[in-house]
């Protein structure tokens, strides 16, 4: 009896070392899975390509709208790039940069021969500024005087679970990253609209299909609403209605080559029905309501405007909205 049992335990024995053997094989067999390749958003810089410069001074800017981010301001044309990766639930959670990401504002020089290029590492000029901060998102092109900024929002991430969100300013010159006095008066590309605004100009526009333009004309696109075809612009540049009504393209103005009543007396006559000379506009009030007083030309609006002071209250802005408190 005892010689039986011994028996049965050594073959029980055997048995387990065979299937633990046998599933070491299987196991050693099974081809190893890859690492899962972590998921990211990514963009590519608009190229210089990708938009035109036209007019005699080059004051003009066309460029798509689906390729990308673009601000043109006085000197720049500027774009950027990024690669960011998500974490596991795929909320864009902040945090500190890591091995592949990057994030580059890309300037393209207007004012110099073949558009040459300039990146500027966001992550890096941040983390000059404060080690334990990142970008977070990109605002525009802000002026004091001859200085010219570009507006961030960064996140501190020294306390993990408070984040905490700023608007600090970049020069993108000497691509320091400063604060500036909460009382700043900065000066915006969108400043070329100053006399415009003496009139309900907007309003008609958004009736022809196009958004009021600062220094960008784009159309609606609001409950399949068509642009109008029939205006000026099209018959002094007719390959430009096919880019701005059918493939989502801007034009934009550069404030430093045009001034704000050139800017209004161009529009006057570029919006105005094919073969007019002026698009009819009126002056507004200060509640912000048209009157019955027909604006011709800049001249007449600048008129309007020392009447009707209150419409040039907003010449100034802040990315952070401080100018309208």
């Amino acid at each position: 009896m005892k010689q039986y049992r011994k028996k049965i335990l050594i073959i029980l024995g055997i048995l387990s070392l065979l299937v633990v053997t046998g599933s070491c094989f299987l196991l050693f067999l099974k081809p190893s899975q890859p690492p899962k390749e972590p998921e990211y958003r990514m963009r590519t810089a608009m190229g210089k390509s990708d938009f035109q410069l036209f007019g005699d001074q080059n004051q003009y800017v066309l460029a798509p709208r689906n390729k990308g981010s673009l601000y043109v301001s006085k000197s720049y044309a500027i774009t950027d790039e990024y690669k960011f990766f998500l974490e596991e639930d795929k909320n864009n959670i902040p945090h500190h940069q890591r091995e592949g990401e990057y994030w580059n504002l890309v300037l393209y020089n207007l004012d110099e021969k073949g558009l040459p290029q300039r990146k500027i590492d966001l992550y890096q000029a941040v983390r000059s500024y404060n080690q334990k901060s990142i970008p977070r998102d990109l605002f525009d092109s802000y002026y004091v005087e001859d200085t010219h900024y570009f507006g961030i929002e960064i996140v501190d991430l020294t306390d993990e679970k408070n984040w905490s969100y700023k608007t600090v300013y970049l020069n993108l010159e000497t691509e320091e990253v400063v604060d500036l006095p909460k009382d700043t008066k900065f000066e915006m590309d969108s400043i070329i609209s100053s006399t415009v605004r003496a009139t309900n100009y907007g309003k008609i526009l958004d009736s022809k299909g196009y958004i009021d333009p600062s220094n960008e004309i784009v159309t609606t696109r609001s409950e399949g609403q068509v642009p109008d075809p029939n205006i000026n612009l099209y018959s002094l540049y007719p390959d430009i209605e096919d880019k701005l009504i059918n493939q989502n393209w801007s034009l934009y103005v550069r404030p430093d080559k045009v001034t704000p009543d050139e800017w209004f007396d161009t529009v006057l006559h570029w919006f105005a029905p094919k073969g007019e000379d002026l698009l009819t506009v009126y002056g507004r009030n200060d509640d912000g309501k048209a009157s019955d007083v027909q604006i011709r030309n800049s001249q007449e609006a600048n008129a309007w405007l020392e009447k009707h002071p209150a419409l040039r209250n907003v010449d100034y802005y802040r990315a952070d909205g401080s100018d309208k408190e």
